[in-house]
């Protein structure tokens, strides 16, 4: 059986011992299947590469081929065939082949390639044999190391997705590319992170505020809109006969009236009807029928639209400086993947932002697995603490076209130096020209409130020892209210 052959038939058997075991997996998630076939493709190619180098008869097959191709039967043919016997463990008849070698020399001509023909024959035949079993036994150990790898992640993906569903996350969002990149590591981290969503109310409540912060202020607005709409227009069809609708003059005989026909019945009438026929004047019923066509038409409809920016892209700066250690920072990395998930699961731009003293970033995007979100999220610097580096870059995001309208949301204990000027100018001048919100989540109670509630339109503070959760500001509604409040007297008197 050909290799080709050979490896069709492993796949074939990979494939049912998957659908067996892990039906309820792809069923849920049709993306692993794909991911699946891709990885068989790939394993199937790899596999007959590395057959075909490693393939120890190789040569044996070349020496073959020229002494079938020379036609001379002498000393260094059979030391090839005995070296090949070496090789496959099949047995060696030394006595015989020196025999006929022997003998040949003293053949007529025409005699001297009846040995080389039955060695050649025998030669092939054991190298088939000897290759084929090579093969199987290569292709067992290789089929078997690779779906004990395949399984393995299968057992992950369904451990994750279970982890996932169980605490409200849609699964199939994150499975996507995720086959082969997860770790058991990865998933406890996730396990820690989601437990902290579940298990403390307050961190659940902070994380379905921030999500649904946008949806609060979301409107609704009635635009009038052109739709082409097809309507089925009927249309007279003369080669459909369907009904008759008159008489006409013709020649067709299936459709001549039974009187004309009539003619023929008359030795004397049907020389009449020859005539008729002839010029094409025998009374015919006339028919037709009528089909229905799609017909465009342009109709005017009112529709209602969401306002793009009300849900625009998110920018999260997560803190991971020295500071955050421990609790704090995984109940920020908790907010990250909420917030993560969220902006995946309505298509929204998202780009995260670590920071210390430096920045590590990574973008969400719909080819972003989970392994390579939690990979990124473990990172941590456990340095000092420099905001303005996040900030920076994240101004710089919002310029580009997918995250001109972003929202930025900052968590951090926000134990730090204060925030340059020139770059609190531009904070300011980014709000009022792009119309971007900046937002921040305060992990801890030593923070300095005075110096940051004027940075940020909305401020919560969490205390993970109280588990309480506290909106400090909300920035644009403050400043409005103190405007009005120092109006009402002028409008007053």
């Amino acid at each position: 059986m050909p290799l080709s052959s050979k490896l069709s038939e492993q796949i074939r058997w990979i494939k049912a011992s998957l659908q067996t075991d892990y039906t309820d997996l792809f069923k849920r998630h049709d993306s692993l299947s794909e991911q699946i076939q891709q990885r068989l493709s790939d394993w199937q190619y790899q596999t007959k590469l590395t057959l075909l180098q490693k393939n120890p008869f190789a040569l044996h097959e070349e020496k073959l081929k020229k002494h079938q191709q020379t036609e001379i039967f002498n000393q260094q043919s059979v030391d090839d065939y005995r070296y090949f016997c070496k090789l496959a463990g099949v047995p060696f008849e030394k006595e015989f082949w020196q025999q006929e070698l022997t003998q040949s020399k003293k053949s007529k001509p025409d005699k001297q390639n009846l040995p080389l023909k039955l060695l050649t024959e025998k030669w092939q035949q054991q190298l088939d044999y000897a290759k084929s079993q090579w093969y199987l036994e290569q292709l067992n150990q290789l089929r078997q190391e690779f779906i004990d790898k395949l399984k393995q992640e299968l057992d992950t993906i369904r451990q994750l997705a279970e982890q996932l569903e169980q605490f409200g996350f849609e699964a199939g969002l994150w499975l996507d590319n995720s086959i082969g990149n997860l770790s058991q590591q990865n998933i406890e981290e996730m396990k820690r992170w989601l437990n902290y969503l579940s298990q403390d109310k307050a961190a659940k409540q902070i994380a379905e505020l921030l999500g649904k912060m946008r949806q609060i202020e979301q409107s609704e607005k009635i635009e009038q809109v052109k739709q082409t709409v097809y309507t089925k227009s009927p249309q007279i069809d003369v080669n459909s006969r369907e009904e008759i609708i008159g008489l006409r003059l013709g020649k067709d005989l299936e459709y001549v009236l039974p009187s004309e026909l009539a003619l023929m019945a008359d030795e004397e009438t049907s020389i009449l009807f020859d005539l008729k026929f002839f010029e094409s004047k025998l009374m015919c019923f006339e028919l037709q029928g009528i089909t229905y066509r799609d017909a465009p038409t342009e109709i005017i409809v009112e529709q209602k639209s969401q306002e793009d920016e009300k849900l625009g892209p998110m920018i999260l700066c997560i803190d991971t400086s020295g500071s955050m250690a421990g609790l704090p920072e995984n109940i920020a990395k908790a907010m990250a993947l909420f917030l993560g998930t969220k902006a995946k699961s309505e298509n929204r731009p998202c780009f995260v932002i670590n920071f210390s003293m430096g920045i590590k970033t990574f973008e969400i995007t719909d080819k972003t697995g989970i392994s390579n979100l939690i990979t990124f999220l473990r990172q941590s610097f456990h340095g000092g603490t420099d905001a303005a580096p996040a900030l920076h870059h994240a101004l710089k995001m919002m310029e580009q076209k997918n995250y001109q309208k972003a929202d930025l949301l900052m968590i951090s204990d926000f134990v730090m130096n204060s925030l340059p000027t020139n770059l609190l100018a531009a904070i300011a001048t980014q709000r009022e020209a792009g119309g971007n919100q900046f937002n921040s989540l305060v992990i801890g109670n030593a923070f300095m409130s005075e110096r940051l509630k004027t940075h940020f339109d909305h401020e919560w503070i969490y205390n993970p020892n109280t588990r309480k959760i506290q909106e400090l500001v909300q920035f644009k509604k403050d400043v409005f209210d103190k405007r009005v409040n120092k109006l009402q007297p002028a409008f007053q008197c």
